[in-house]
C-alpha cells in the first residue's frame, strides 16, 4: 500500500514537468510562418521598389538635368497609396530632388497631393523649411481619370514656391493627355501637355550691346509658359523584360517643348522589384 502511494505521489510530482516539457517542445516545433501576425491581408496591401537610369531628365517639357538615377518606392492599400521619388544627377550642377505623393484611386478616378522639393531654390537647401515665398517646397493637387484608352490628368500648384513675376500666387496648372498603344512588339505612349494660363516665373538681367552702348533689360522666364501654351509633346517606346520578381523595361523617348522650341531624345532603363 505504501509503495502504491509513493508511486502516485511521484507521478503527480512529475506531471507538471512533463506537460511543460511537451508544451515547450510543441512551441519550438512551430515554423516562423505559424507565428507571423498578418496586420493587413496580402491581397489588400502592395508595395514596390524601383530605380530608373535615364540619359536625360525631362519633366513636363522642362529640362531638369543630364544623366540621372531615379529611385522610387511606394505602398498601397485598397486604393490609397503613398510613394517617394528621388532624382540625383551625375553632374554636380544638376539639382537633387525628393518628392512625396499621397493618392487615392477609385474606379479609374484618382486624386492626390504631391510635395516637390529640389535643391537650387533655397540658398541653404533646407528641407525642413516651410516659410512661404522662401521655401523650396511646392505643393500640388492632382485630379484625373484613366481607362484602357488613355488618361487625362490635371495638376495645380497651391502652396510654396509658386509665384508669378508680379508676385501674385500663380497656381501653376498643367494638363496632360496620355494615349497608350502597342505596335511592332513594343508598348508605346503618346503624351501632350498644356498649361492654360500664366505660370510661375522669374526674371534675369540681360545685357544688350548696341551702337549706343550697353543696356540692361529684364528677361522673363516661366515655369510652364506665359499663357495658354503647349509645353510638352512626347512619344515613348518601351520593351518590357522580366526575370523572376524583377521587371526591366527599356525605353526610348522623344520629348519636346513646342513653347520653347526644344527637343530631346533620351533612353532609360527601369529596375522594378515587386
Amino acid at each position: 500500500m505504501k509503495k502504491m502511494i509513493s508511486l502516485a505521489l511521484m507521478a503527480i510530482t512529475l506531471l507538471p514537468t512533463t506537460i511543460l516539457a511537451q508544451e515547450t517542445k510543441n512551441t519550438n516545433d512551430l515554423n516562423a510562418d505559424d507565428l507571423e501576425i498578418e496586420l493587413v491581408p496580402d491581397n489588400d496591401f502592395k508595395a514596390y521598389v524601383k530605380a530608373d537610369l535615364v540619359s536625360h531628365y525631362m519633366w513636363r517639357g522642362i529640362d531638369m538635368g543630364g544623366i540621372s538615377i531615379q529611385p522610387e518606392a511606394g505602398i498601397s492599400w485598397k486604393g490609397l497609396s503613398l510613394s517617394a521619388f528621388g532624382n540625383a544627377g551625375f553632374a554636380k550642377e544638376d539639382p537633387q530632388e525628393f518628392d512625396l505623393t499621397l493618392g487615392y484611386v477609385y474606379k479609374g478616378f484618382n486624386i492626390g497631393i504631391t510635395d516637390y522639393w529640389a535643391t537650387g531654390t533655397d540658398p541653404q537647401n533646407r528641407y525642413f523649411f516651410y516659410q512661404d515665398k522662401e521655401t523650396a517646397h511646392q505643393f500640388e493637387a492632382n485630379l484625373g481619370y484613366t481607362c484602357k484608352y488613355g488618361s487625362i490628368q490635371a495638376y495645380t500648384m497651391f502652396w510654396g514656391n509658386d509665384y508669378k513675376i508680379n508676385g501674385d500666387r500663380a497656381y501653376s496648372t498643367y494638363v496632360e493627355l496620355s494615349v497608350p498603344f502597342r505596335a511592332g512588339g513594343l508598348d508605346w505612349d503618346a503624351r501632350v501637355g498644356i498649361t492654360p494660363m500664366e505660370s510661375a516665373g522669374y526674371t534675369t538681367v540681360l545685357t544688350i550691346s548696341s551702337i549706343y552702348g550697353d543696356m540692361s533689360v529684364l528677361e522673363p522666364h516661366y515655369f510652364y509658359g506665359e499663357g495658354f501654351t503647349c509645353n510638352m509633346a512626347s512619344i515613348r517606346a518601351t520593351k518590357n523584360l522580366q526575370y523572376k520578381n524583377l521587371r526591366l523595361p527599356i525605353f526610348a523617348e522623344i520629348h519636346t517643348n513646342p513653347y520653347l522650341q526644344k527637343a530631346n531624345f533620351l533612353v532609360g532603363i527601369n529596375v522594378i522589384a515587386f
